[in-house]
């Protein structure tokens, strides 16, 4: 039997692990995913968001951000954040501007994020809320759901950043150089394969708003997908079940072909990884079986013509 004594010792030592644990995270690095809003179920893909992280003291951070929505929209920002302890989460605010792009029926707005650290199937993910506020009135005016993947050594020498023509240079703070003297020799493992997109349906439309629900096929069998629009990460390893994953999607005006890729993460528990999508434009209904490989995308073409 522990005695009272040691039982409160024991817990005072777990509790210090784990806010030691807790204080050792640290952000520093290249982070990037995407945006996306909510309302009523649906999921309103706004973009893709880059962030570089810095430490500047204890739990305080800077940085720089880039959002970019379209050819015509898009930006650099300024940002710096902060530890919340009590709430176990990082609050980032954008601070200011640095370079914008925007049309001039938008408006912009500088956003507040409140983030917890994940670790999902292996990967380090920051994810929370991401709110602006009208400057007139203080009230919400956009609250978006925000999704940032920490980038290794070879995504960030391969990293561009949309609408800039810029790369971020790798610095020692983020990326220090590996000492050869302790450093084991380890064979190269081959590159994955590219995957194939398979063209899995055609359609004409002539509204850009698009409406997507997608189900598991027949047995629900955890098949987990990836859905990217135009290039642009709209759903990230969702399982698909019986109840819908709602996607709202918007064509981009520039471009004839818009096309949507559903990337299959796993093949579930009876191969491949099919889907039921249900497709829904201004003026017409689609319901097909999608299937998708650990070789093959499943690949949706729209062809918008106003």
């Amino acid at each position: 039997m522990l005695t009272s004594q040691l039982k409160i010792a024991l817990l005072t030592c777990c509790t210090l692990l784990l806010l030691t644990t807790l204080h050792a995270q640290n952000l520093e690095g290249i982070w990037k995913g995407y945006a996306a809003a909510e309302s009523q179920g649906w999921y309103y893909g706004t973009g893709s968001y880059i962030m570089e992280i810095k430490q500047t003291g204890a739990g305080k951070y800077s940085g720089t951000a880039w959002f970019y929505e379209t050819p015509q929209l898009y930006g650099e920002l300024t940002v710096k954040g902060q530890r919340n302890d009590s709430a176990d989460n990082w609050r980032f605010e954008e601070i200011k501007f640095n370079e914008i792009t925007i049309p001039r029926n938008h408006s912009a707005r500088l956003a507040v994020m409140n983030l917890r650290l994940f670790d999902i199937d292996g990967e380090t993910v920051l994810q929370g809320s991401m709110i602006s506020y009208s400057k007139y009135t203080g009230k919400v005016h956009s609250k978006r759901v925000l999704r940032l993947s920490k980038l290794n050594a070879t995504e960030i020498a391969a990293l561009q950043i949309p609408g800039h023509r810029k790369t971020i240079p790798a610095t020692d703070t983020i990326l220090p150089s590996p000492r050869k003297d302790i450093m084991p020799v380890l064979s190269a493992a081959p590159a994955p394969a590219p995957r194939k997109n398979r063209l899995q349906g055609s359609y004409n439309i002539s509204n850009p708003e698009i409406d997507i629900s997608l189900y598991d096929y027949g047995t629900i069998d955890h098949d987990t997908v990836t859905v990217f629009f135009n290039g642009i990460k709209m759903a990230d390893r969702q399982e698909l079940t019986s109840s819908p994953l709602r996607i709202h999607l918007t064509a981009n005006p520039e471009r004839e072909y818009q096309e949507l890729i559903l990337h299959a993460n796993n093949l579930g528990d009876i191969p491949p990884n099919t889907s039921k999508m249900v497709i829904i434009t201004s003026d017409k209904r689609y319901e097909l079986r999608v299937t998708s490989s650990e070789t093959e995308n499943a690949m949706i073409r729209f062809r918008y013509i106003p």
